[in-house]
């Protein structure tokens, strides 16, 4: 497994959430997961609002981010 990063901008609230997947989609799927726990929001809803492809809200990466990423 490895360790990824991922930042959501979900209406201008700037989430930087971490997690241990074996591949960038899956570790995507955790943070929908995680964001939707802690946002109480709906999974099926969030996807919606990220996979939006005319808004670029959101980055997943793996490692850690660069303080000035």
């Amino acid at each position: 497994m490895k360790l990824y990063s991922g930042r959501f901008n979900y209406h201008g609230e700037l989430h930087n959430l971490h997690t241990k997947a074996n591949s960038e989609p899956k570790a995507f799927n955790n943070f929908i997961t995680q964001l939707s726990k802690k946002l109480g929001q709906g999974r099926r809803s969030l996807l919606f609002y990220f996979l939006d492809e005319q808004v670029d809200n959101w980055k997943v990466r793996e490692g850690y981010f660069d303080k000035h990423e």
